[in-house]
């Protein structure tokens, strides 16, 4: 991109290039929707609002951008495993390669940011100290809203790699976690086979797993996109003094340890499918992890959900034959996703489980539910959309 040397420049907005690391200013005109963002920019707010970042590479002449199909890519490297020669299998929505050479992948990577509770998500950290002076607390800090994004792209050397090309549906959710999901979907079947018939030295090490679109001679075009930052500084400072903090946690502690063995156990497990369910990106396995924290707290070895339909009606002061109908209509989710009649799950969907599993955690490990945390149950409850 040229610059007119007359042109008036934005002077907030630089180009980076990544090869010779020289910048070069942006003609103002060229600068959309910044003045918008930083317009409705609001500081001091309860959480950082997240930014989303798309963008695209392998794009060519022969191969622009929207013209192909959309696709899930998928590379291993081998562990010392060489099929020679060379094999490659088109399978119609799905080309199998057992390769032997470089392998091209890219990610957009967010400079200076680290990696947030969710897979896909970065926060811009604030760093800053504590002072003490004459008894009293000061943070001092650096405010950091500088946002440096790199559209890494990079060859492996030659080496010998299994690589999956899978044409997505068009009724595919669209979202980078969508077709993630779908793709990861769809070539299952195949990983096991693969996995079963060779062994981990076949399906080494991941390389790369991206999401873009493929054309007919099966050129890949990737998608940077499904990654989003957040900025600490835009968060209201949060002062908690530390004798309030240990008041809070050590009674929730001492409960805990004078728990049976059992329940304890039953915390442990339940736990463990919280932290795996926040984790994921695929919607379908978060709806399920969620879901068998409610088991793992409620059910015990039984199928039988009475028992957690008992447990929500009291938390939420009802009669249980209220609250039959709609644990019954996510139990069906639940029974559809596990035995693989139902393949989808809404936002809304997994919002409304996670709602219940927190709650039920809240009960357990906090010794129960109040103030807003009952409202946000009894709307997943009783004000649930089926959307």
């Amino acid at each position: 991109m040229d610059v007119n040397s007359s042109a008036e420049v934005d002077p907030r907005v630089q180009v980076v290039d990544a090869a010779t690391g020289n910048t070069r200013p942006v003609e103002a005109n060229k600068v959309k929707g910044l003045d918008e963002f930083i317009e409705a920019w609001e500081p001091q707010v309860e959480k950082p609002s997240p930014l989303s970042f798309e963008g695209w590479q392998m794009v060519d002449d022969d191969h622009p951008q929207g013209r192909g199909k959309p696709a899930y890519r998928l590379v291993h490297k081998t562990v010392r495993t060489v099929v020679a020669p060379p094999l490659g299998v088109n399978l119609g929505t799905l080309r199998l390669t057992f390769g032997n050479g470089v392998v091209t992948l890219g990610e957009p990577v967010f400079e200076g940011a680290l990696p947030s509770r969710r897979p896909g998500h970065f926060l811009l950290p604030e760093w800053g100290s504590i002072e003490h002076h004459d008894g009293l607390f000061r943070y001092q800090f650096r405010q950091n809203v500088g946002i440096h994004v790199k559209a890494h792209q990079a060859d492996t050397p030659v080496g010998n790699y299994v690589e999956i090309l899978y044409v997505l549906g068009d009724d595919v959710d669209s979202s980078y976690e969508g077709m993630i999901a779908a793709g990861r979907a769809g070539v299952a079947p195949l990983l096991v086979m693969l996995d079963l018939l060779f062994g981990e030295r076949m399906l080494g090490p991941l390389i790369t797993e991206e999401v873009g679109e493929v054309f007919e001679d099966w050129h890949w075009n990737r998608m940077l996109g499904g990654r989003t930052i957040a900025l600490e500084s835009q968060a209201r400072p949060n002062l908690l003094p530390a004798q309030d903090v240990w008041d809070a946690l050590d009674p929730k502690i001492a409960a805990y340890l004078d728990l049976d063995e059992s329940s304890r156990q039953r915390l442990k497990i339940a736990g463990q499918w919280y932290w795996i369910a926040e984790s994921q990106a695929d919607r379908v396995m978060s709806f399920i992890s969620y879901w068998l924290v409610l088991e793992s707290l409620e059910l015990g070895e039984s199928a039988n959900i009475a028992p957690l339909r008992r447990r929500l009606a009291a938390l939420v002061g009802v009669e249980e034959k209220l609250v039959k109908e709609p644990i019954g209509r996510l139990n069906g989710i639940r029974s559809g996703l596990v035995h693989g009649s139902v393949r989808s799950v809404s936002e809304y969907q997994l919002e409304r489980v996670r709602v219940l599993a927190t709650a039920i955690l809240r009960h357990h490990t906090l010794g129960g539910v109040e103030g807003e945390d009952v409202e946000q149950l009894r709307h997943a409850l009783f004000h649930a959309s089926e959307a």
